[in-house]
């Protein structure tokens, strides 16, 4: 609902800016109702491609955001694991691949792994440069430093960071049916209101609501006036009385 309202409101005024813009050109050379007609269907037009076209882009930012999401989930439960553990997981992710001692091969290359909360650094990755092989090697990690990066680059270790790692395992099936992290509790509504319910907001509500029932008695329709200016006295009472102060 959050996302539709934005929507809504810039498929219409797609809409509204085609319909004037078609109405004022046709109208000035067909007439009104051949501009009115031009218009409508201008600005229907407009506007339903503005809301598939926005609709669209929407859907893949919030996919894009899910799947780091989930990239982030599964670069904490790596990190939970026991070192062996997430090298098992991690070479779930590649074809033909089997692990060693502290580290995973393939016909086609050595695997490293160093999943920490912090991202590696270039001790981390010190075991994958030891390694003397004639194979391609990979450093698998949630992520890395600008010196880690920079280091495998000039080693020739590619450097695997998590959201590549989450695709890898996503595309076998791999993936953990559950997490041993599940992410960012989210705040409940009353929990943000109650913290951001403190006696700052005590005379800004004063002024407002003092400056609303001032006007009441200068108004034709007053009664808007008296409720809303009531209740933000209301509010700015409650606030002084319960609001918890600044720091």
């Amino acid at each position: 609902m959050k996302a539709l309202i934005p929507l809504i409101a810039d498929a219409a005024f797609a809409a509204l800016c085609s319909f004037l813009l078609f109405f004022t050109l046709v109208r000035y050379y067909y007439g009104t109702g051949a501009g009115l007609a031009a218009g409508i269907c201008a600005g229907l037009a407009a506007g339903t491609g503005a809301f598939c076209y926005i609709k669209a882009k929407q859907k893949k930012s919030c996919d894009l955001a899910a799947c780091e999401a989930e990239a982030q989930k599964l670069a904490m439960h790596l990190a939970l694991l026991q070192p062996e553990e997430s090298l098992e997981l991690f070479t779930r992710g590649i074809d033909g691949a089997a692990t060693r001692d502290g580290y995973a091969e393939s016909e086609d290359g050595i695997y490293f792994t160093c999943f920490t909360p912090e991202a590696a650094d270039m001790n981390d990755i010190m075991p994958a440069a030891r390694k003397i092989t004639q194979k391609k090697k990979y450093f698998a990690c949630c992520h890395a430093t600008p010196a880690c990066t920079e280091f495998a680059e000039n080693a020739d270790i590619k450097i695997l960071a998590i959201g590549e790692i989450y695709n890898m395992l996503k595309e076998k099936g791999a993936l953990p049916q559950n997490y041993l992290y599940g992410g960012k509790k989210k705040t409940k509504f009353f929990s943000r209101i109650k913290a951001r319910f403190n006696r700052r907001i005590c005379l800004p509500a004063f002024w407002s609501g003092s400056a609303l029932l001032f006007f009441s008695y200068f108004t034709y329709y007053p009664v808007y006036n008296i409720v809303a200016g009531s209740l933000l006295l209301l509010l700015c009472g409650v606030a002084a009385v319960f609001g918890k102060r600044s720091a």
